[in-house]
């Protein structure tokens, strides 16, 4: 692929020594050591949980920066070469307001400009999702549950992006949304 990182440079090095004990540095080592630049990402996360007792959710995570350390994938990259974009705000209102402000937000203007299709609606006893397809066969999901009394959490997932420059366009999107929201007044439902 590209774009090496030094495993201390690494976005979530910490994380992943304070989760497994051992430093990312030091996994590159043992993986390189272990034949691992010749191993598919399957093969690697099953070493990890073999050889060195790697709890499975960290064995994930290790492989992940491991691919990322030695060119494998850059930062975002899926193990199929896809990306992903993700982006999270902290809303006033319930989950059901918020959500029936984002799909006033998500005009019919603002979804061609996006490539969405007509987006669906649907509910669980915690979750309010709106979910569209893309143009290019993507698919978007905004994920909204209640945080605390009076808030909630929006959550937008991309997933199947062909480029990584494509994922800074939610995080401008969200910004939109709630730039908006702080210039409007809150509504009586949403208290």
């Amino acid at each position: 692929m590209s774009d090496q990182i030094l495993p201390q440079d690494h976005p979530h090095a910490a994380r992943l020594e304070n989760g497994t004990g051992t430093s990312l540095a030091e996994w590159t080592d043992r993986l390189d050591a272990a034949g691992g630049r010749d191993l598919d990402h399957t093969a690697i996360a099953r070493m990890l949980v073999e050889r060195w007792e790697v709890e499975e959710w960290w064995a994930q995570g290790v492989t992940v920066a491991y691919e990322q350390v030695t060119g494998r994938r850059v930062v975002g990259q899926s193990c199929d070469g896809d990306f992903s974009a993700s982006a999270s705000r902290t809303v006033p209102g319930t989950p059901t307001r918020v959500r029936d402000r984002w799909d006033a937000f998500m005009t019919d203007a603002r979804r061609d400009g996006l490539g969405l299709e007509e987006p669906s609606l649907s509910d669980t006893a915690t979750w309010r999702y709106w979910r569209a397809a893309v143009a290019d066969g993507s698919r978007v999901s905004v994920n909204i549950t209640a945080k605390d009394e009076g808030r909630s959490t929006l959550g937008i997932e991309h997933k199947s992006l062909e480029t990584a420059d494509a994922r800074s366009a939610w995080k401008g999107v969200l910004g939109e949304f709630t730039a908006l929201r702080a210039t409007t007044s809150t509504g009586q439902g949403d208290r």
